[in-house]
């Protein structure tokens, strides 16, 4: 999509003078600048942009100052007595030009690195996020007939996951696409990393880990036992359904029981849905009497409901969502517990959409569990292909700020298109951008 100007006209390509202020509307790897839109500053961009193949350009009158017309060609006599002095002038050009040109290729190669692993990272995400759905749909499958089977199914996926994590110093929430994973998994396996994560910031072992991580992946095991129109939870049930909705707690318990889970795991499964006002179920308990673990994971999977409910028309943004529980149910959810996910999510988690201070519209896409108030987002730059747009990392752009969210259907539809903000919610860890290598760092 083009750069908008009112002013801009087009101008053919051997008229270009310094002090031009043009618009390229090429894609960024079919130029060598650093910028798609730029003031002329010297002879050598005009022999760069006669070298692209277009025959015409467009400028803005109002944002230039160009040098005047030139002049008539000079007589024999003058074109022959600076022979001498053009030749040697024409040779310092062409210097100049190749080292211009060097470096912008440079620039070129550093941005089409940046891009590649920027694409490589995600991938490496959604394809470990994606055989994780798959494990656990293979658990599912087996816990009725070879529950101890579909323990040991469960232990490899967490296992992988608290080695992966405790391995990075930082991790980073990385929001992904919406193809990635099984659906019906999508929900245990966002309450499984974001339940680790927080876990892993308050300071747990690896083998209270692998208890959480148990636990959380199999917190709602107990709703294969349900019929399929009771899996969520829904206001508009009427006591009876109500009531079997919450006996899948019991149910659950019962099959992690078979599948001789530990101890830790257990108790999540007992507790998830108990609130720390004693307002929860099945058993209404209250403050100590609920799991640790069991408040991680409930706080988790309430915060993902909100994101994911089961009817998406009632879908609220991460960022509201996270409003809401720290403005509605404070009471409900232990306040530790609390104060680390806030710390961990930061304001403006992953997915939500946002205005910067400068004005321009973004999309959350990562977030630093260590240094959550500067994101990396991805920016509406309309100059830019969207399959080319490179993650702006918050943290090394102090200037740059973010000013507000926005609900997606608040964008202008240009906006949504290229930003595309996620109907469903998921996430996955990656290592943190901050420790990297500088190539890494951009990606």
């Amino acid at each position: 999509m083009a750069t908008q100007d009112s002013e801009a006209q087009f101008v053919e390509i051997n008229d270009l003078r310094v002090g031009m202020f043009i618009y390229l509307d090429l894609g960024w790897m079919k130029h060598p600048f650093t910028l798609n839109s730029f003031k002329i500053t010297s002879r050598d961009q005009i022999e760069t942009l006669l070298q692209l193949g277009i025959n015409r350009i467009r400028w803005s009158p109002g944002k230039s100052d160009p040098e005047p017309e030139p002049v008539a060609e000079p007589t024999k006599t003058d074109a022959a007595a600076d022979t001498k002095v053009g030749t040697n002038g024409t040779a310092a050009a062409r210097e100049a030009l190749a080292a211009a040109m060097a470096a912008d290729a440079e620039i070129r190669q550093q941005r089409r690195e940046r891009l590649n692993d920027q694409r490589e990272s995600l991938e490496a995400c959604e394809r470990q996020f994606t055989s994780a759905t798959r494990s656990y749909r293979q658990v599912i499958d087996l816990v009725r007939t070879q529950p101890e089977v579909a323990r040991m199914q469960t232990d490899q996926v967490i296992d992988s996951m608290v080695g992966k994590m405790l391995e990075q110093e930082e991790s980073a929430i990385r929001l992904l696409s919406e193809n990635a994973g099984e659906k019906a998994s999508l929900h245990s396996l966002n309450v499984t990393v974001i339940s680790l994560l927080l876990g892993k910031a308050m300071g747990l072992d690896a083998d209270a880990l692998k208890s959480l991580g148990a636990g959380a992946l199999l917190h709602d095991i107990g709703k294969i036992e349900l019929p399929e129109r009771l899996r969520w939870s829904d206001t508009q049930y009427n006591n009876a359904e109500r009531k079997l909705y919450q006996e899948h707690v019991a149910k659950g318990i019962m099959l992690g029981n078979a599948m001789r889970l530990s101890a830790g795991a257990l108790a999540i499964i007992a507790h998830h849905h108990e609130l720390i006002d004693g307002r929860g179920f099945p058993r209404q308990l209250a403050n100590d009497k609920i799991s640790p673990l069991a408040r991680i994971v409930a706080l988790v999977n309430h915060y993902d409901n909100l994101c994911n409910p089961a009817n998406p028309a009632m879908a609220i943004t991460p960022h509201e969502a996270l409003s809401q529980i720290f403005a509605q149910m404070k009471r409900q959810f232990d306040a530790a517990v609390m104060t680390a996910f806030i710390r961990m999510m930061g304001v403006y988690p992953p997915g939500s959409v946002v205005e910067l201070s400068d004005g321009r519209l973004a999309l959350v896409a990562s977030v630093n569990s260590s240094r959550p108030l500067k994101p990396r987002i991805v920016i509406f730059e309309p100059r830019v292909p969207r399959e080319e747009a490179l993650l702006e990392d918050l943290e090394h752009s102090p200037d740059l700020g973010i000013r507000r969210s926005l609900k997606p259907l608040q964008l202008p539809k240009a906006a949504f298109d290229y930003l595309s903000p996620r109907q469903r919610i998921c996430y996955f860890f990656e290592r943190a951008r901050s420790l990297c290598t500088d190539s890494e760092m951009s990606s």
